[in-house]
């Protein structure tokens, strides 16, 4: 064996950057392997990417040879060769190997193989699983696309702040709550939203945002929900319903449309057109409560005015729609006790929710705050909640308010739809939810 620098990634070469003929050295795990002949195909994969390797025993000693014939999936290893664009190969380009450096040799019998393995299997190795290419791929999307809302954030002037994990009042609701032990303190939680936090630091830096964790206790074993996801809100001081729609339409087409033009292939090959993510334009449509209520009774299915959607009316109310649509002022009794009532029509609310077609439901939502403090302190009296938990949270109207807005974004939930996922799980690493904890 030789020893071995200068390596270049995989990507690089898939995307042409040497020339025909040039010599390179590469590194990774064998993903696949075969023999024909005189000749063995290994697939390799390094965090970039994957592409295919051969030996042909005309070009490397028998005793070589020999031995990486021998080695199991998943052994890593350092090899050395001349690019060659092949069209019969996967991605287009192949190495034709001429030296071997370090070997790392895999056990036998890694378990996950070609055949079609259960999804219980698969999760309870998600560990190794999530060297699967295509998943593989999704994790570099997703990584493209927090850069793509980072980079607009920055072009239009938002501030990035991160907040506490740990709460002791609710955001989103009682019944989602995730209790923790805390010293000798009861009453703690993990953070549902930012929200709260939010509201005060808009008071010190102007337009916010924060891509944090964030954490609900939701009973829910639908293919949507996590118990735990990434959370990207926003929120604006000076700011009404209108403009943090207006911010939430430029957002999700500003990282769909830079999904299309940087990585298309990785797109497609997930399950998505890019040409649909660079065909989406600002701003979406918008319909009213009222109008998406009666659009899912059109359809014979069972809503009363007041429910909250769920996924048997979000499925269908989707189909109308070509493209992400805002659902417009939701009645107050299921929004939280912050949003602001609607002066033209109290029992509705300043709120919105982006929903995204084909099923994929709700993406985005947020609304305008109440900015009174005796009209906040109502709202936590009709809530049922104790004003005195929310103390700081409701000063913030005593000294210099404004009107202001915000929304969240839940990332996985976006990437599920935008890459056309089945499964919410696959977009992130180690998803957790009501059933798993482990790995």
């Amino acid at each position: 064996m030789v020893k071995m620098t200068g390596f270049i990634d995989v990507a690089d070469i898939l995307k042409g950057d040497n020339e025909d003929g040039a010599e390179v050295k590469v590194r990774g795990w064998i993903y696949t392997s075969r023999s024909s002949g005189g000749i063995q195909f290994l697939e390799l994969r390094d965090g970039s990417g994957v592409i295919q390797c051969t030996l042909n025993k005309r070009n490397i000693d028998a005793e070589t040879f020999s031995r990486v014939e021998k080695l199991p999936l998943e052994t890593a290893l350092e090899m050395k060769g001349k690019v060659k664009e092949d069209n019969r190969a996967p991605g287009g380009w192949e190495i034709r190997v001429n030296e071997i450096g370090n070997v790392y040799e895999s056990k036998l019998d890694y378990p996950i193989v070609k055949k079609e393995q259960g999804i219980e299997f698969l999760m309870d190795n998600r560990h190794l699983y999530i060297r699967e290419p295509k998943l593989q791929n999704i994790f570099q999307i997703r990584a493209k696309f927090l850069q793509a809302a980072r980079d607009w954030f920055k072009e239009n002037g938002y501030t990035e702040v991160q907040t506490p994990m740990f709460m002791t009042a609710s955001v989103e609701g009682g019944s989602t709550l995730f209790s923790v032990e805390y010293f000798e303190r009861k009453g703690v939680y993990l953070s549902q939203s930012w929200q709260l936090y939010a509201e005060a630091l808009i008071s010190s830096l102007g337009k916010i945002y924060t891509i944090a964790p964030s954490f609900r206790a939701e009973p829910s074993r639908t293919r949507r929900h996590l118990s735990e996801f990434l959370h990207m809100e926003l929120e604006e001081p000076w700011s009404t319903l209108s403009d943090i729609q207006n911010s939430g339409d430029r957002l999700v087409c500003h990282m769909a449309n830079t999904l299309a033009e940087v990585m298309p292939e990785k797109v497609k090959a997930v399950g998505r057109d890019p040409d649909y993510l660079a065909s989406l334009k600002a701003p979406f449509p918008k319909i009213t409560y009222d109008e998406a209520v009666e659009i899912v009774q059109s359809k014979n299915i069972e809503m009363f005015w007041g429910d909250d959607f769920g996924w048997q009316q979000e499925g269908p109310l989707t189909e109308e729609f070509e493209t992400p649509f805002w659902v417009v002022g939701y009645p107050s009794g299921i929004k939280p006790f912050y949003h602001m009532p609607d002066p033209k029509r109290a029992e509705v609310t300043l709120s919105s929710d982006l929903l995204a077609p084909e099923g994929y439901g709700e993406i985005i939502g947020g609304g305008q705050r109440v900015h009174n403090y005796e009209q906040l302190y109502q709202r936590t009296l009709d809530d049922g909640l104790d004003p005195a938990n929310y103390a700081w949270y409701m000063d913030l109207r005593k000294w210099g308010t404004v009107p202001h807005s915000g929304f969240g974004l839940g990332v996985e939930r976006v990437l599920m739809w935008m890459l056309k996922l089945d499964h919410i799980r696959d977009t992130v690493p180690f998803p957790r939810d009501m059933r798993r904890v482990y790995p």
